[in-house]
């Protein structure tokens, strides 16, 4: 570390409650601005400790940016963990960054002007340094927000995928899979897939594939129906299908499905039949 860095530590060390004071006044002007309860004057305890951590993360980037970066994976712990706990919006959290870099960029600015003998390499050179320090962080902490918004789209997308097939168990052999609006390919493969793994997990040995919240009949779901029904036979699970109305007849007459199962006007009658064999 040389000396102008050193001096300019030891300047923003000595004026960090100052630049913390300014910031948390600018926070509280706009109070309204923000959602998160995190920047209401009642936790400006809290908010206090949490800047205290960001401004030495900040100066130390004057000591060299190993020191730095040390420092970044704890602030990361602390402050990520604490902002997600607490739902902060992502934008809140760069804004009010943004408005501690500004209370630090004012901070080096008083300095060089109060000591002539500073450079102009020097002040620049403080200036980066505050800027990088605060670049790193912003991109830090939008990393670790961006993957955890992914898993949890992926998490919410594992689930809907769940839900949008309910295999039903009516009897201890019998369940039902209903089927509701438009199958597309896409969906029609995760059906397949996951109908089968829940066949498996829950001992089905007949399964009744409702299509009577079906808008379409078109060649995915015939292709669909056709390799399902293929798969649960391998499996040991008969097949069958009901809520076919006069329009999916036709619709399915156009597809050509040649299925070779047993099929009912309605779920009633899938259940009478079946009590009748029981």
């Amino acid at each position: 570390m040389n000396e102008s860095n050193g001096s300019m530590e030891l300047y923003l060390r000595a004026h960090t409650e100052e630049i913390i004071n300014n910031w948390l006044s600018k926070i509280y002007e706009n109070e309204k601005a923000y959602t998160s309860f995190v920047y209401s004057p009642r936790y400006k305890d809290e908010l206090r400790a949490d800047s205290e951590q960001t401004a030495d993360l900040i100066i130390s980037y004057f000591t060299g940016k190993n020191a730095f970066f040390e420092k970044l994976d704890k602030w990361l712990d602390n402050m990520y963990a604490r902002r997600m706990e607490n739902e902060v919006p992502l934008p809140e959290v760069i804004t009010t960054l943004d408005k501690l870099r500004r209370e630090f960029v004012t901070a080096v600015s008083d300095f060089c002007i109060e000591n002539d003998e500073v450079s102009k390499y020097d002040f620049f050179s403080s200036m980066a340094m505050v800027n990088h320090g605060f670049d790193r962080i912003n991109e830090a902490f939008s990393a670790m927000y961006y993957n955890d918004i992914v898993k949890h789209m992926e998490q919410q997308h594992l689930l809907i995928e769940e839900i949008s097939t309910p295999v039903i168990s009516i009897t201890d052999k019998l369940a039902i899979l209903p089927l509701m609006g438009r199958v597309d390919r896409e969906r029609a493969e995760k059906l397949s897939e996951i109908t089968a793994s829940k066949c498996v997990k829950f001992g089905v040995e007949q399964l009744c594939i409702d299509l009577s919240g079906i808008t379409y009949f078109d060649d995915a779901l015939g292709e669909m129906l056709n390799n399902l029904v293929t798969v649960l036979r391998l499996l040991g699970v008969e097949a069958f299908i009901s809520g076919i109305q006069p329009k999916m007849a036709q619709q399915i007459n156009r597809v050509d499905l040649n299925l070779s199962i047993q099929a009912y006007h309605s779920l009633k009658a899938v259940l009478q039949d079946q009590t009748r064999t029981i």
